[in-house]
């Protein structure tokens, strides 16, 4: 069964309502992924964030990562924004990827945010930016269940590519 079936099966066997939020973590292989479910509904799901790891490679460069960023930035096309390089840590052996437009909603921009680091990990986060504030702030990645396995799906096979 795939990662992402396997979603389908988690999301499918949770208790009804009121058992939220929960936290669920699907492994399939050398593959894990963690989500903090805050809703879910006939339509779509809100989750405070992923995580993926990858525990198939261990010697991954910043190199590999790089390309990593390159690959999940040219699938990712469904997510609300197109995400780009942000930023490169050689020290902590870490690269960002971020939404390249950021979406304007009531006063603030909201923004895409995805983590790569060395041991084969990736965070994936939505964050607010209030303009009044200066200041970041977690908000609900929300998406159908359909675009929840795709991601699954296209998380593993991006990690796979050379």
């Amino acid at each position: 069964m795939t990662l992402s079936r396997k979603i389908a099966a988690a999301l499918d066997a949770r208790p009804v309502a009121g058992a939220l939020p929960v936290d669920l973590e699907i492994a399939e292989g050398p593959y894990h992924l963690g989500l903090h479910l805050e809703a879910a509904g006939p339509v779509g799901l809100a989750f405070g964030g992923l995580a993926f790891t990858a525990t198939d490679r261990p010697d991954r460069t910043l190199d590999d990562l790089k390309r990593w960023g390159d690959r999940l930035a040219a699938r990712l096309t469904y997510l609300m924004e197109p995400l780009v390089l942000h930023e490169v840590d050689p020290i902590g052996g870490e690269i960002a990827l971020r939404s390249q437009s950021p979406t304007p909603r009531s006063g603030e921009q909201s923004f895409y945010e995805i983590r790569l680091t060395l041991p084969g990990t990736l965070r994936l986060r939505r964050l607010g930016f209030d303009q009044a504030t200066r200041r970041r702030h977690p908000v609900s990645c929300q998406m159908t269940l359909e675009a929840l396995e795709r991601l699954a799906d296209d998380l593993v096979t991006t990690v796979q590519e050379p």
